[in-house]
């Protein structure tokens, strides 16, 4: 009736024990490496942890670059994809980069070209300190290619 998984994740949740690691699960299904603010009113929080890398892709049979911005969130490190626009607006606040978080928040509807971003530095010292931590344990300088690699084999598709 369910997939022998599944069974057993409904049985460990019954017994209050997932019989799964999720760790072990994502890095075997991988994927997850790269984002974009695509709502209005979106945000992401994150500190910058690499250079920027230009990725071209074809989207409606039209050449277009984006750039993939290294950066480690709550979530750990993902590669934040966003225009030329916003990736200017980041390297604005580069004096930074070591020492603050930043916000970046999008202002238009999905598939609006003529979107805003509003891109902040965050005075807290604690959300750096609790970002950079996470830099620390869980991110590799490799990562970004991987994610790179992911991002122009699923853009334009």
């Amino acid at each position: 009736m369910y997939p022998r998984g599944c069974l057993n994740l409904i049985v460990g949740m019954v017994k209050g024990v997932c019989t799964m690691s999720w760790n072990e699960k994502m890095k075997e299904f991988g994927g997850g490496n790269f984002t974009f603010l695509s709502e209005d009113g979106e945000s992401i929080t994150f500190i910058v942890v690499g250079e920027p890398v230009l990725i071209e892709s074809t989207y409606q049979k039209k050449p277009q670059q984006r750039i993939g911005c290294p950066v480690v969130t709550d979530d750990g490190f993902v590669l934040l994809i966003g225009g030329k626009r916003l990736a200017r607006k980041i390297g604005k606040h580069e004096a930074v980069f070591g020492t603050s978080a930043l916000m970046a928040i999008r202002h238009g509807v999905v598939g609006d070209t003529d979107t805003k971003y509003e891109v902040k530095v965050l005075p807290e010292l604690e959300t750096y300190k609790r970002l950079a931590a996470i830099r620390d344990a869980d991110f590799r300088p490799e990562m970004i290619l991987d994610a790179v690699n992911e991002a122009k084999g699923n853009l334009g598709n």
